[in-house]
């Protein structure tokens, strides 16, 4: 099917500098510590979606038409990988909770499709296991997207679903990193992507430190890229999120560094921490409601919250909190989907955020 997205509902240059940011901020001491976090037997990629797009590329079926099933609520990063590598794209809805109806996707499991994509959302499972179990054994070939949940996604990587073909991740959504996604598969060979050159290197180091003066010395200093696939302009153009160069190189050196060095159970504890603070002060909320409420041992990206009226999104920003939402949905049938795309927010609750800011 043609992919339609839909158009952003706010300019964030509307809205005031954020003082309490989506993502945390690096500090001196993610770099001293080490605490030995095993990165064995992954794929260190530029972002998530180049992770995806890697992956797509894999796992691609020669001879006949691949075409993949994607959830109906995303960010548009998740389809234009595959969009990229010439799939027909197709989308099963999600329930309320963003789980799966079971059901409904079962029966979109047709002969034709060859691929799918199954998300946990925001660091939380979902059914997630049980979609893999049911396109897995419908013979599809099962991508597992784990962007939003890093510290789950690196300690389950010896006892990942032997029915998941591919697992991805994204880096920078957790620890306070510029770039980073990691790609797990599971019998398809695939490279270590090239390093990036020294210059773009120091330009990442000079501007996580926050060295203004180095970073633009190096701003004029000239930098070499690898070559993107080989394509025509208009069909790089036309995508906003995904861009084909990020497949050639890996992510940066100081990125992979800051992970090794991550206490990955101590992040845990204070998301976990902050996640419930927030859960409680938001109880009694007039304006909308936690999406889940109670949390296990999940080591949640952000806090979904389902307002009540898309209104209240310009008043939290203009209060300076970072509140993100996935504006771009493609458009679909499922109307949880084009509702969400202005009233489920993504309330921060990063384990950097001091007790003032919560």
């Amino acid at each position: 099917m043609d992919v339609q997205f839909a158009p952003v509902l706010a300019d964030a240059s509307a809205f005031p500098q954020a003082i309490v940011k989506a993502t945390p901020s690096l500090s001196f001491a993610d770099l001293l510590r080490f605490s030995g976090v095993s990165t064995k037997d992954f794929i260190f990629t530029r972002n998530g979606r180049a992770a995806l797009g890697i992956a797509a590329g894999k796992l691609q079926i020669s001879g006949r038409t691949n075409v993949i099933l994607l959830p109906a609520y995303h960010c548009p990063a998740l389809i234009e990988p595959f969009l990229w590598q010439g799939y027909q794209v197709r989308f099963y809805p999600v329930k309320a909770d963003l789980f799966i109806d079971e059901l409904q996707f079962s029966a979109l499991l047709t002969d034709d499709v060859t691929h799918c994509v199954v998300v946990r959302f925001f660091g939380f499972n979902q059914n997630a296991d049980a979609a893999i179990s049911l396109a897995a054994k419908a013979g599809k070939i099962v991508i597992e997207d784990s962007a939003h949940g890093l510290i789950d996604y690196i300690q389950r990587k010896d006892n990942a679903s032997s029915q998941v073909a591919a697992r991805i991740c994204s880096i920078n959504k957790i620890i306070p990193t510029l770039d980073g996604g990691l790609l797990q598969l599971k019998s398809k060979q695939a490279q270590q992507p090239a390093d990036c050159s020294w210059i773009e290197e120091l330009k990442a180091v000079a501007y996580l430190l926050k060295f203004p003066h180095l970073l633009r010395h190096l701003r004029k200093a000239k930098s070499y890229s690898l070559p993107a696939p080989a394509t025509d302009d208009l069909n790089i153009r036309r995508f906003k999120y995904f861009d084909p160069a990020d497949l050639t190189t890996s992510s940066f050196r100081l990125t992979r560094q800051i992970l090794k060095s991550c206490n990955l159970e101590n992040i845990r504890a204070k998301r976990q921490h902050n996640y419930r603070y927030l859960v409680q002060g938001l109880s009694s909320s007039s304006v909308g409601h936690c999406l889940y409420p109670h949390i296990s041992d999940e080591a949640p990206y952000v806090l979904p919250f389902l307002l009540e009226d898309a209104a209240f999104f310009s008043q939290l920003r203009k209060q300076k909190i970072q509140v993100l939402r996935w504006e771009e949905v493609a458009l679909s049938d499922c109307a949880i989907s084009q509702s969400y795309r202005s009233r489920l927010i993504q309330l921060p609750c990063h384990h950097k955020l001091s007790p003032q800011q919560l």
